[in-house]
């Protein structure tokens, strides 16, 4: 029922890059739409010709107290499948111009204080198991210090460091690539780590030799490890904060922004492709120094 699914299938998986898991998230908002127009009777040609229809629909899953983020991802998801219409001609006007969803909320994301970083640096350095505490506080400064993801950490390998330019290069979200500079700390501690840690891990039976960061058992490292020794240091810091590996990410960036950094050069380290996900470290930076002021002056008071 669906025109050119498949066509647009093959276009997610090879000019976007995007993930199975994406795909099948478009897939499933798409015969959810699908089916919606099949209880009505309604042909999907039909339906590109009456907005009404579209607008009901919106509404229905509105009814249905679905949350305004997952109405919003089956919205994206039509919208992304409408243009891909469009551009090869089957249609030629957008029949959701002018349909409007909920809006979402911005919960702004915790952040860590200088003084917390330092805290849990300190926990990473002094831990009794020298060889993963080492991994540990490379790690911990890539995430603060250059940004990134924990996704993209995992996926770090040796050919994506350039020692002699001082920058990290490597494809992030999209396939799109990524370069970032190799701080003065983040490089010493991640030669450190090298010459030291990995050099026994990489030595270990089955070891990835592509990989930087490896576990014990010297495989690749997993996004579960970095969330369990994060959580580890953190509670050995006595920071009572709903700490993740994204967390520093975040610190990273409002930070940079405190320090006058430039909006639009925050959103190229970031990775991010829309400077309106960057804007809200702007927001973020004014509470969070508001609620450091306020913190310093109670403490100053008492």
């Amino acid at each position: 029922m669906l025109e050119r699914l498949e066509h647009f299938i093959q276009k997610l998986k090879v000019e976007k890059n995007y993930s199975e898991n994406t795909i099948n998230s478009y897939l499933y908002d798409l015969r959810s739409f699908e089916d919606y127009l099949k209880k009505r009777k309604f042909s999907f040609k039909k339906s590109f010709k009456d907005q009404s229809i579209f607008k009901n629909y919106f509404r229905l899953l509105s009814r249905k107290k679905l949350s305004p983020k997952t109405i919003k991802r089956k919205y994206s998801s039509l919208s992304t499948y409408i243009n891909f219409l469009i551009d090869i001609k089957i249609i030629k006007i957008n029949p959701l111009n002018g349909v409007y969803t909920p809006k979402l909320s911005k919960k702004l994301p915790s952040v860590l204080t200088l003084d917390e970083i330092k805290k849990i640096f300190k926990e990473a350095e002094n831990t009794d198991n020298e060889l993963l505490g080492l991994r540990d506080r490379c790690i911990i400064e890539l995430l603060y210090s250059c940004g990134l993801r924990v996704t993209e950490l995992c996926e770090l390998k040796v050919s994506n460091i350039q020692f002699d330019l001082n920058v990290i290069r490597f494809f992030g979200k999209g396939n799109k690539e990524r370069i970032i500079p190799l701080t003065f700390y983040a490089k010493e501690w991640l030669e450190k780590y090298l010459y030291q840690s990995r050099e026994i891990l990489s030595s270990r039976k089955s070891a990835s030799q592509r990989y930087i960061f490896l576990s014990n058992n010297g495989k690749k490292i997993t996004r579960a490890a970095i969330w369990q020794s994060i959580k580890k240091y953190v509670n050995l810091a006595g920071i009572n904060k709903s700490v993740s590996p994204h967390t520093f990410r975040h610190s990273f960036a409002t930070h940079l922004i405190d320090g006058g950094a430039n909006l639009i050069e925050v959103q190229k380290l970031l990775g991010h492709s829309d400077i309106s996900t960057t804007e809200i470290y702007t927001h973020l930076s004014r509470d969070f120094i508001d609620s450091e002021y306020m913190k310093a002056f109670e403490k100053n008071n008492n």
